[in-house]
């Protein structure tokens, strides 16, 4: 994976080798920081069989929300709580009604992904919410994110940095992780073991909603605005970003910090193509051909070591 990225960045750097300057490559690492996040946090739910739709659009709700808040007046850091809080709400909203409905998540986010963005579409009046008042965007909170602090790595580079480090933890070295990974390998006899799967199930949920929710008032702050599209076209970057990463559809298994090197490598293509002076289309097409390439690679793998255990 590293190799892969590494010769990526060198071909894009030897057609073009002003993409190897130091602050273009931090631009590029803040311009993908929140899907490479959420890559980060959808291997949970890839490790445990399942996938969400919708978390773009809780994306979106939730830094709608934060902003019309800060706009009411509402206190900056009490109005980024609110939106990490809607975004807890709608991931353990579709955690429940995939517990009760008994349908996959990729169905029942199917339904919810529309009903948050009409939400959104109603709340904003189908238009953007630009915080403007000097008292918000004076605030440390935005003079931070959006590149107003001298630092020489981008606030939300490191912001990002240590919930990888989080993610990691949580699902590799504690019980909670150990739990969704042996969902992932074998829900029945997840189930028989003792392991309450319907409740971690919403907890993960809830958790993808959350870290979804952090991303929307991370862009808030990065962008200054969020408007009617935004989150929307995320299901792409990120979901490619954590199969690229070396997490498979088949559940049982999952690599946090896979899914960054799986980021790093799509928003290469996606900016690279850009600095080569190929129409950014390409940029998608490419994207879709190494998701393609990864899940084939992954299937071959899962069918030998099915014929070696035979």
């Amino acid at each position: 994976m590293v190799i892969a990225l590494v010769v990526l960045i060198g071909i894009v750097g030897a057609l073009r080798p002003t993409f190897l300057k130091p602050v273009n490559l931090l631009n590029l690492g803040a311009s993908y920081a929140i899907a490479a996040l959420l890559a980060g946090c959808i291997v949970f739910l890839l490790s445990m069989g399942e996938i969400d739709l919708s978390f773009g659009w809780i994306l979106n709700l939730s830094a709608v929300l934060a902003g019309l808040s800060m706009i009411a007046g509402v206190p900056i850091w009490i109005s980024v709580v609110i939106g990490i809080t809607a975004g807890a709400v709608m991931g353990a909203l579709n955690g429940l009604l995939t517990v009760v409905m008994r349908l996959p998540l990729i169905i029942i986010t199917l339904g919810t992904a529309s009903v948050f963005q009409g939400i959104s579409l109603i709340s904003n009046k189908s238009g953007s919410v630009v915080p403007t008042d000097k008292k918000i965007t004076g605030h440390s909170f935005f003079r931070a994110l959006g590149g107003e602090i001298d630092s020489p790595v981008p606030i939300i580079l490191i912001i990002v940095v240590i919930a990888f480090f989080i993610l990691h933890l949580t699902l590799h070295k504690t019980r909670f992780g150990y739990r969704i990974l042996a969902i992932g390998s074998n829900p029945e006899a997840a189930r028989l073991a003792g392991i309450p799967t319907k409740k971690i199930k919403i907890q993960v949920c809830a958790l993808m909603g959350a870290v979804s929710g952090l991303g929307g008032v991370l862009f808030l702050g990065f962008r200054g605005a969020v408007d009617p599209s935004t989150g929307g076209q995320m299901l792409l970057p990120v979901v490619a970003a954590a199969i690229i990463g070396g997490t498979p559809l088949s559940g049982g298994a999952g690599t946090v910090w896979g899914s960054l090197y799986g980021a790093m490598i799509v928003g290469v293509i996606g900016v690279g193509v850009v600095f080569i002076g190929i129409n950014a289309v390409w940029g998608t097409l490419v994207t879709g051909l190494v998701i393609l390439f990864a899940i084939g690679v992954d299937q071959i793998v899962r069918v030998r070591k099915k014929r070696i255990n035979q």
